[in-house]
């Protein structure tokens, strides 16, 4: 019997397709692991900052050592390998944090009445409408002294001579780090914690120096900046000498609000931002300028390459600039880059890379992890990595074209656009995130404003501080100044310009983490696995987008109470405005039309209702003489001590945001979600104790 042809069975061919598709996309990123390092450990430190609760030191370690073993245990297995690697740096990057939160000191003891300060003068900020001060180890009303700093804004019309290293007294108030305006919002606890300042607040009394000592090298640093700025005021008008002085010394408190919300809405603010521009420029311009120079010599020519000698002359000047500029962390981030860069320069290799990037990043974030939550270190090394991996990209093509004067032209000005373009766009969701606006024509701002710094204002700069000891720097200053006031009056262009400054309403974490993921995907991939990032992107931005104001809004003193009805938000103000919590506000009902109003005026009697009696106000407890009708929600400035109680109304009064913080309320149908600052915060280092002391029973 014929049993017919043979039929031979192979495995599925779309099977072996994918499996080599794998293996493909695995074999084009070969070696780009190490670039995901400083993500996974960016991640890593992110999941501490966001916790609730102090985890154990204990298990952090365990965690740390079960990471390794892991990873020691993958060695033989490619995809393995790497997962462990990620895992295992995503754990130092938690436990990194952790050590450097525990070693900071506690919190202290703010007193709630004037005190008699005494301690050393750690540093002078020179402000638009004064000076302040930062004392260190200070002694609260001859008590023993306090292992935080504390910050007091002195007098306007206090002359009184002072500088770092001086040992004052002062009478002041101060103040212990406030609550942030709404759940989720700017943690200035968190921000002071970590920078070592137990409290702020102001003198009520002129200042008193006790002793002038010699400071160390540190002290002769700050007073050498201070003098400076001093120096360049004198020089120049404060419009422009404010932005001078925090070119050359770091220090921008003396910039005027008025000029530096020019800045912002032009998107214009990382020209005040002394970091990895600012360097780029002093060392690039020393670079060049050396090895133009070191051409006229032959006996150094023939002996030393003249690449080295300016790489060396430029390091110097970095390192010259960045002690001038205060040795805070942007500048020395943004030093190790151009220390980076130089290397790449004298060994023949590329200058720029991502390797490079990955390595400062990995140094930042052992060094100091609490930066990585802040905007500087999100905005600074997302534009980085945008321009490495975009002109990797597309860079060649600004080379193509003729040689003629304006097809050289052509190319810069596309190249500048093009840079902006890449570097404003990284870093615009970091920014929207952190300041809850949005600027859209930075584009066009950066190509008029950056030449400029870059070409004028930064070199003239440089030379006053050459002429300074001569006592010649008005020669440079003056048209420094010149310069500085066309850069404001492009700033102020584009202020005039149609919606140039968008408010957008406050992006969850996790929207802008997607988003930040996606960037690092195109970035550091090179295949067509990059284009994943696209869809992170895209998860992350609907995220934001679907993200809803709240219904109900109670500031931390409850003394602004902000409620949705219809298309309108009312604020009721009671007691003393606070403007800043107002401003604070402002973006988290962004679009929406919003009045507010004094409670005397908007509610007789002392009880309003809004929302169809859903929402009642009452002025205190007084007010509830009357019921509380079928309101779901009862909120008062005042406490109400039970009055209005009732199963299933939510009641937020002054004792409620004392023990909770600020609290928001969305109606979800038939439930209430409610939100509270004590929820979003929890126990953490830098959180003061709940409820607080003074209300502690």
């Amino acid at each position: 019997m014929d049993a017919g042809p043979i039929v031979t069975f192979r495995a599925a061919p779309f099977a072996e397709r994918l499996a080599a598709s794998w293996h493909a996309l695995l074999g084009a990123e070969r070696g780009r692991l190490f670039l995901f390092l400083p993500v996974a450990m960016g991640a890593g430190i992110l999941i501490y900052f966001d916790l609730t609760r102090e985890p154990s030191h204990t298990l952090t370690i365990g965690v740390v050592i079960a990471a390794f073993t892991c990873f020691a245990i993958a060695w033989r297995w490619r995809v393995p390998r790497a997962v462990a690697a990620l895992f295992l740096a995503a754990t130092i990057g938690f436990g990194r944090a952790q050590w450097r939160a525990a070693s900071l000191p506690p919190l202290m003891n703010v007193p709630y009445h004037a005190v008699t300060i005494a301690g050393r003068v750690a540093s002078v900020d020179l402000l638009p409408t004064g000076r302040r001060i930062r004392i260190a180890h200070p002694t609260l009303n001859g008590g023993v002294p306090q292992a935080r700093a504390v910050r007091v804004k002195l007098h306007r019309g206090d002359a009184t001579p002072v500088e770092s290293g001086d040992t004052i007294r002062v009478r002041a108030l101060l103040f212990a780090p406030s609550r942030p305006a709404y759940p989720g919002g700017w943690n200035f606890g968190r921000d002071q914690y970590f920078a070592g300042l137990g409290a702020v607040g102001f003198a009520l009394s002129k200042l008193d120096v006790t002793a002038r000592a010699a400071p160390g090298w540190r002290g002769a640093l700050r007073r050498l900046r201070e003098v400076i700025a001093a120096r360049v005021l004198a020089d120049l008008p404060i419009e422009t000498g404010s932005v001078a002085a925090t070119l050359l010394t770091g220090f921008e408190q003396s910039i005027p609000p008025a000029e530096r919300q020019d800045f912002v809405t032009a998107g214009l603010a990382h020209l005040l931002a002394v970091a990895g521009l600012h360097i780029g420029i002093v060392m690039a311009t020393l670079f060049a300028l050396t090895r133009f120079l070191v051409g006229f010599s032959e006996f150094l020519l023939l002996r030393v390459p003249a690449k080295i000698i300016a790489s060396i002359v430029a390091f110097l000047g970095g390192v010259i600039y960045a002690a001038l500029t205060g040795f805070h962390v942007p500048i020395l981030r943004s030093l190790a880059m151009a220390v980076l860069v130089l290397a790449g320069i004298i060994a023949g290799r590329r200058a720029l890379s991502l390797r490079g990037l990955a390595l400062a990043a990995l140094a930042l974030m052992l060094i100091e992890p609490d930066a990585v939550p802040g905007p500087s270190f999100q905005m600074s090394f997302s534009a980085v990595l945008a321009l490495i991996a975009g002109y990797e990209a597309v860079g060649r093509r600004f080379s193509v074209g003729g040689d003629t004067w304006h097809a050289r032209l052509l190319r810069h000005v596309a190249a500048l656009g093009f840079t902006s373009l890449l570097a404003g766009g990284a870093s615009m969701p970091f920014a929207a995130y952190h300041f809850q606006q949005i600027e859209p024509y930075y584009v066009l701002a950066n190509l008029a404003a950056v030449p400029l710094t870059a070409l004028i204002v930064l070199p003239l700069g440089m030379a006053a501080l050459v002429l300074m000891p001569f006592h010649l720097e008005r020669i440079a200053l003056v048209p420094m100044g010149w310069s500085i006031g066309l850069i404001l009056d492009v700033a102020r262009f584009v202020d005039g310009l149609p919606h140039a400054l968008i408010e957008i309403r406050p992006i969850p974490g996790m929207a802008v983490a997607l988003i930040a993921l996606g960037l690092a995907a195109l970035g550091l991939l090179r295949s067509r696995l990059r284009f994943v990032g696209l869809v992170s992107i895209a998860a992350g931005l609907i995220a934001a987008a679907l993200t809803r104001s709240p219904d109900v809004l109670v500031s931390p003193k409850a003394n602004l109470i902000g409620v949705r009805v219809g298309g309108v938000v009312r604020i009721v103000e009671a007691g003393r405005v606070d403007h800043f919590t107002l401003s604070q506000w402002r973006p988290v009902w962004a679009g929406e039309r919003v009045r507010a109003g004094r409670a005397r005026a908007v509610c007789d009697n002392g009880r309003c209702g809004f929302d169809h009696g859903r929402v009642l106000y009452l002025a205190d407890r007084a007010a509830a003489r009357d019921g509380c009708g079928d309101a779901r929600v009862v909120v008062s400035p005042r406490p109400l001590r039970g009055a209005c109680r009732k199963p299933g109304r939510v009641i937020v009064d002054r004792f409620g945001v004392w023990r909770d913080g600020a609290i928001a309320l969305r109606f979800r149908g038939a439930r209430i979600a409610v939100s509270t600052d004590r929820i979003v915060q929890g126990a953490r280092p830098w959180v003061p104790a709940w409820p607080p002391r003074w209300h502690r029973r």
